[in-house]
């Protein structure tokens, strides 16, 4: 399994529009931020959960080279408008894409990009190809086997994912407040856990650092990373207070097991 990190950022992004304070204006690459995306390849099969605003710099910088099914976790825009440069890959691989969501958010991109799903088609335009799938429970693109999980983001439910191929096993859970028992339960033990953590400070629709570890420590994965950070997080200095086997991910992180 591969994975690649396309964007760590929560929904405005590092730096930020207007802010001058020592982590959006870093130099260190690690502290830019992209809003929050995964490429995960396994089986043969190429998978991107969620398609933000900056998903197109994102395929570019990273050199994807197709995208065999999308998985959203949710509707915000953050996660989801970047959906129109799925259109490249329909012209480049010469057929629909998969897109597998909850049935909340599948109806949400049906209302928000109406002008794809519900208007006939007009020579000479150039549209996504997308076949929209809602999910409720475990399925399978090709061989990797994907369980959806319900979690709290805020007063929202939304989508975590865990994926298995090959013997090998993610969690992926970017927007999170509260975590119900039954889905810690089925990401223990997996090889890598990717999970929100968005300040120190708290948040009413997002996990705090010290929320997240405490959850990384119940799930118990070979190897954790916090994801969806927002500026109060200088990369070094938050890497340095984490436990041995805790990591802070950035931009273009590639992991290989």
């Amino acid at each position: 399994m591969k994975i690649v990190f396309l964007g760590t950022g929560t929904s405005v992004g590092v730096p930020m529009i207007g802010c001058h304070c020592p982590v959006c204006t870093s130099a260190d690459p690690r502290n830019n931020r992209r809003r929050s995306s995964l490429y995960v390849e396994a089986g043969g099969r190429h998978v991107v959960v969620d398609t933000p605003p900056d998903f197109r710099e994102q395929v570019l910088a990273y050199h994807i080279p197709r995208v065999d099914a999308v998985l959203y976790t949710h509707s915000h825009a953050d996660h989801i408008f970047g959906l129109d440069d799925l259109r490249r890959f329909n012209t480049i691989q010469g057929g629909k894409i998969p897109v597998y969501g909850s049935p909340s958010c599948m109806a949400d991109l049906r209302r928000i990009f109406d002008y794809i799903f519900d208007y006939p088609k007009i020579p000479g335009t150039y549209r996504p190809a997308l076949d929209l799938v809602e999910v409720t429970s475990a399925f399978h693109v090709g061989e990797l086997g994907i369980q959806p999980l319900e979690v709290r983001h805020g007063w929202e439910t939304t989508y975590g994912y865990r994926m298995d191929g090959g013997g090998r096993s993610l969690g992926y859970v970017p927007d999170c407040y509260e975590m119900p028992d039954a889905v810690v339960d089925r990401l223990h033990g997996v090889d890598v856990m990717i999970l929100d953590a968005l300040r120190y400070r708290p948040h009413i629709t997002h996990l705090t650092v010290e929320d997240s570890l405490a959850l990384l420590r119940r799930i118990g994965a070979g190897h954790s990373y916090i994801i969806h950070m927002c500026h109060d997080l200088e990369h070094v200095a938050t890497e340095k207070t984490m436990p041995e086997d805790v990591h802070v991910s950035y931009d273009g992180l590639t992991l290989e097991w």
